[in-house]
């Protein structure tokens, strides 16, 4: 595979690799940190939100620098303050300083760094790899993430047990800090864009330019929505009703781990089955794709049994990132390359920034004893007629190559 003839997507990937690898260790140790020392449950949904939040925003703005700076030192130096932050928990452990107030800025300061960092990731990659390899080079990253996020859990498991926290986050640490070295600049070598004075009226024309440039391509416009019925309307219910569904299923934890386990399964093996793309109309292939994935979901919402929701979560996962790694891949092809930061950073907000409202739609409803498969059933007849509808507009997207 001439990819990994490519030493700048090499090092690109090893560092995008450790640097996920790092960040599933960190979520991990903080959940057992809230609930195992600070004894507050509770609190573990604040922290989560207190990274996610900041996340979603700073994406939506981090396209934009992506845009105006070399996405390689952009890269670096968000690392290199993630692994900071780490070093920072790893100190307050050892001084036995714990606070919430310290958690919680920790928390939004790694989310805002995370949220800045990820378009220049995402549209680093077709900078500097040849257009006919973008997408087995966005299979094999992707599917290599995923397979870290896998590891990850049970690596901070084993670091916590022999170790604890100070080992855990120390590792964190060293992991996010090799991520940074191996994106160096000098390594990479991406292309400097003209440097420009950033003010806030710039970046608020930039990000303005970015959004209409989207809306009025429709290849881009059509990938961003695919992706966003995806995870507004499929993946964000179905991540939120696993624990509720094991529950009223009287099922263990075992039970819990099986099903999120093939989640990550299905959407691991897809994403190196796209590496055996080849002479495929993608437009096309994403809509076939969409359809099955509505279908997966269907079945997920009718399956009574533990090993048949483990079955239908794969499914759902496994069509899920079939949707996503073509319509990234073409957004990506058909993007100016002056733009492509901004084109990420929408792509990344349709593909995570829309799932917290599915969570918290779910939520109110679940509360209000909304019986959990019926609005699984109901979001996924939207999920159908949003399908269909850009289907119906989208022909150009249907037509590309």
């Amino acid at each position: 595979m001439k990819l990994l003839t490519n030493k700048r997507f090499i090092f690109t990937w090893l560092s995008g690799m450790s640097l996920t690898l790092g960040f599933s260790i960190f979520f991990l140790s903080i959940s057992w940190l809230t609930i195992d020392v600070l004894k507050q449950p509770g609190l573990l949904g604040i922290i989560m939100a207190a990274v996610s939040l900041p996340r979603v925003v700073m994406m939506v703005f981090g396209g934009v620098f992506a845009d105006r700076f070399q996405k390689s030192r952009l890269l670096f130096l968000t690392n290199l303050a993630q692994a900071a932050l780490m070093l920072a928990i790893v100190g307050l452990h050892l001084a036995d300083a714990y606070s919430v107030t310290a958690l919680l800025v920790i928390a939004v300061v790694f989310g805002i760094l995370d949220g800045m960092s990820y378009p220049a990731l995402s549209s680093l990659i077709p900078s500097i790899v040849k257009k006919q390899d973008l997408q087995r080079a966005n299979s094999l990253f992707q599917g290599s993430l995923e397979l870290m996020f896998v590891f990850g859990p049970f690596l901070a498991g084993v670091l916590l047990t022999f170790g604890g926290f100070a080992l855990s986050f120390g590792t964190s640490a060293g992991l996010i800090l090799l991520a940074a070295v191996l994106i160096l600049p000098r390594l990479i070598q991406d292309q400097i864009p003209a440097s420009a004075t950033l003010t806030f009226s710039t970046v608020i024309f930039d990000l303005k330019e970015g959004i209409s440039y989207v809306s009025r391509t429709p290849i881009l416009r059509a990938g961003t929505l695919a992706i966003a019925i995806v995870n507004l309307f499929m993946m964000g219910p179905l991540i939120m009703s696993i624990p509720i569904l094991v529950g009223e299923r009287g099922g263990t934890p075992f039970d819990l781990s099986l099903i999120e386990g093939g989640l990550a399964l299905g959407t691991f093996v897809a994403s190196f089955l796209v590496l055996a793309l080849r002479s495929v109309q993608r437009g096309r292939f994403v809509f076939r794709a969409l359809f099955l994935t509505v279908l997966a979901f269907l079945f997920y919402t009718q399956a009574e049994s533990i090993p048949l929701l483990a079955i239908a979560s794969a499914m759902s996962g496994f069509m899920l990132m079939l949707v996503y790694l073509p319509a990234v891949t073409l957004m990506q092809e058909n993007s100016d390359k002056d733009k492509i930061g901004r084109v990420m950073s929408i792509m990344a907000l349709a593909a995570s920034g829309l799932e917290p409202i599915a969570f918290a739609v779910l939520s109110v409803l679940v509360a209000l004893a909304v019986p959990i498969q019926t609005l699984l059933v109901v979001f996924g007849g939207i999920a159908l007629a949003a399908s269909v509808l850009l289907f119906l507009r989208s022909g150009t997207f249907r037509k590309a190559a």
